[in-house]
């Protein structure tokens, strides 16, 4: 009984920790719920299988578009949904039997539905609960005569996702910061158990240093998300401090682990012991670290999470994506018309989502090619299922429950997998609407692909904006958060939280230029190693955070002279960049960001020794960047 414990014990561990505060599976769940709740309801009326369809309509659409808003936010989306959805589904039944004026209708639906991105999460979600309903009264062929029973279905599904959602599982502040506790421990776990096999291995394992990398860089992305959890204002809290001091002992560890595998099987074999004490050491560290944060209680803090800048950032992109989705959907409907008269809306639904959370045109060309494959991938997957299930309506069921469920579990980072579950989805409608065919599938291929299409074009040839111009504002918010940060006057440990978040940011907009796709070679190395040292430069920030807010020195405890040259470098790169260069840097080597920093061996024991170091990797750092400004004039990393 013991060992099922903890081998349960186990399983819950890894699912909190691959979905931090279960934010993804409480979603998941919702919609499920929601939708089962729905349909059991509706099971008691005489409505058709098409409003049982349209009564799933609601829960799937306040997940979609709610997603992990705090409550306040859901409650003012659903309430302002209701009219909203209901003045939608009207325009669309009245304009069924006129279908150049449904199709007009439904471009401005789009362009405004863009638009309202410029207000935040709310403005985001009515525009998604707007294009949704259009969607639904073109998919359904709704007609006026339709509308009470269309109405009576959806109305259920909004009564019970507020049930379910508001009530059944609705979820805290403090019960999601304790999971997300509970997944930054097991990352730490992690990090330490891939330490110990890098330094067990006793030898130089590429495969085992990019588990560790990866390992670290799930630990990083839990300590943001409890960051981005907590309230910024006022004074510093102790959950943060310690969960950066955590953090920043566990990427010591790391690099240190890293490091030793050289000393241990390379010409310097006498350097073995003191790295392999340096690792002692750095386990030392991080266990004071992690007994000083479990003795800490959780702080009752917390508003709300943090935007990151996304509301700023949807201001300033939504009239240019409400043009260019605009544009696509217009010339989605005319080419889908030319492919099928009926089902010409599947490709205008592309063109509007391959502009979703996407800035340049790089990224919508991601995402457009990310939603063929994933529609390819859940049409084969849905014709399988349909050959077995038949007639079987319980099991259409099940499926399409189990679609929802991976539709909103999925992690965001794989789109694919969210397009495949959602036609797998569409596919069981289809069984349970008595329609489904292999030439319906096939057609919705076809569809995807021509909307994918119109999107990309769409994004390149109105109002674009190149992956360069995107990624270079997000470099040049890295570079003024790494001007900001306050780390080098002694400032408190989360002051590097900016700069880390900025950096994320900017991971985003080159990911078009580091996806394993990309035919550029050499492009590809170039934006990677940018990024690299950009990170190298963000763990000496947060390692220097740790080391002085230990001791609260000040800036007489740095290097002076560094310190200024430093800031000289930074305000060099920032004042090129503004002036329109690109960083020029060239690419020396594969080695990513754990190996650059463990190939260094000037490693100090005592805290003065280890601040002088971190910030003399820094000044080396920021030097490469300026020194790759003055000669980056020239687009050499991306166009």
């Amino acid at each position: 009984m013991g060992t099922q414990f903890r081998l349960v014990a186990r399983a819950w561990d890894r699912l909190t920790a691959g979905d931090p505060g279960l934010v993804r599976t409480t979603t998941a769940l919702r919609a499920v719920a929601g939708i089962a709740l729905t349909l059991a309801v509706l099971s008691f009326t005489d409505l058709p299988a098409a409003l049982l369809v349209a009564g799933c309509f609601a829960p799937f659409t306040v997940a979609l578009a709610a997603g992990d808003s705090p409550a306040r936010d859901q409650v003012f989306m659903v309430v302002a949904a209701v009219p909203l959805v209901s003045a939608v589904l009207l325009a669309g039944g009245a304009l069924a039997p006129f279908p150049v004026a449904a199709e007009a209708v439904f471009i401005l639906l789009i362009f405004w539905a863009v638009y309202v991105r410029r207000y935040g999460p709310r403005g985001q979600a009515l525009g998604i609960f707007a294009f949704m309903a259009y969607f639904l009264t073109q998919f359904l062929d709704a007609r006026l005569s339709h509308l009470p029973g269309l109405y009576a279905a959806v109305g259920v599904g909004f009564a019970a996702d507020a049930l379910v959602g508001f009530s059944l599982l609705r979820t805290t502040p403090a019960r999601t910061l304790r999971r997300l506790r509970r997944a930054f421990d097991f990352h730490l776990e992690d990090v330490v158990c891939g330490a110990i096999e890098v330094v067990n291995a006793g030898r130089d394992d590429t495969r085992l240093t990019r588990s560790l990398e990866r390992r670290v860089a799930s630990l990083h992305r839990s300590a943001l998300e409890i960051a981005d959890l907590l309230d910024r204002g006022g004074t510093a809290d102790p959950v943060r401090q310690g969960i950066v001091r955590a953090e920043v002992a566990a990427q010591r560890l790391a690099v240190l682990a890293v490091r030793s595998v050289p000393a241990c099987t390379g010409p310097t074999r006498d350097r073995a012991p003191t790295a392999l004490l340096d690792v002692h050491h750095a386990i030392g560290e991080l266990m004071r670290a992690v007994d000083g944060l479990r003795s800490i209680a959780d702080a009752p803090s917390y508003r709300g999470p943090r935007t990151n800048g996304a509301a700023r950032r949807l201001r300033r992109v939504a009239t240019r994506q409400a043009a260019q989705a605009t544009a696509a959907a217009a010339i989605a409907v005319v080419s889908g018309e030319l492919s099928s008269s009926e089902r010409w809306y599947w490709a205008v639904l592309t063109a509007w989502v391959v502009f979703v959370n996407t800035e340049s045109s790089g990224q919508v060309l991601v995402q457009g090619f990310h939603r063929v494959l994933g529609t390819v991938l859940g049409v084969a997957c849905g014709l399988s299922i349909a050959a077995v299930a038949g007639a079987d309506v319980p099991l259409a069921l099940g499926v399409s429950l189990f679609c929802v469920f991976g539709v909103f579990h999925t992690p965001p980072n794989a789109y694919w997998a969210v397009t495949f579950f959602i036609t797998c989805m569409i596919a069981m409608a289809f069984v349970l609407l008595g329609t489904f065919s292999a030439e319906l599938l096939a057609l919705r291929i076809w569809e995807t692909a021509l909307g994918a299409l119109c999107g990309v074009l769409a994004g390149a040839l109105v109002l674009p904006t190149t992956v360069r111009r995107a990624g270079g504002e997000r470099l040049l918010e890295v570079l003024r958060a790494l001007r900001r940060t306050r780390v080098l006057e002694g400032g408190t440990l989360f002051d590097a939280r900016e700069l880390d978040r900025a950096l994320e940011e900017l991971r985003g907009a080159l990911r078009p230029l580091t996806h394993p796709l990309n035919p550029r070679r050499a492009r590809r190395a170039h934006a990677r190693h940018l990024l690299a040292l950009l990170e190298s430069c963000a763990y000496h920030v947060r390692s220097l955070a740790a080391v002085t807010a230990a001791a609260q020195v000040d800036e007489a405890g740095c290097e002076v002279r560094a310190v200024e040259r430093i800031r000289a470098s930074l305000d060099r790169a920032i004042r090129l960049m503004e002036a329109g260069a690109w960083p020029a840097i060239p690419c020396h080597d594969g080695r990513r960001t754990l190996a650059r920093l463990a190939a260094d061996c000037r490693w100090g024991g005592d805290r003065t020794s280890r601040e002088l170091y971190h910030v003399d990797r820094l000044d080396e750092a920021t030097a490469e960047l300026a020194q790759a400004f003055d000669g980056g004039r020239v687009p050499c990393v991306v166009s």
